[in-house]
């Protein structure tokens, strides 16, 4: 058994091997694909059913009423 260099699965099989070195690791591409991907998208909002915002918004729409009232909040 030898090594020989006179068959195409042989190059094919070095020149991948150095692809891996001088075309840098994954995770860059991972990264570089991830924030290509994420650019399309818009932010959502925030969920309606967070209830210390949704007391905050009832405390403010509903200030008049409460400052007549001994309510601890």
């Amino acid at each position: 058994l030898g090594h020989t260099t006179d068959l195409p699965l042989e190059s094919m099989y070095r020149a991948a091997r150095a692809a891996r070195i001088y075309d840098g690791p994954d995770e860059v591409h991972k990264v570089t694909v991830a924030r290509q991907i994420l650019k399309r998208y818009r932010p959502s909002d925030p969920p309606q059913e967070h209830l210390p915002t949704r007391r905050a918004a009832a405390l403010e729409k509903f200030a008049d009423a409460l400052d007549g009232l001994s309510l601890s909040h």
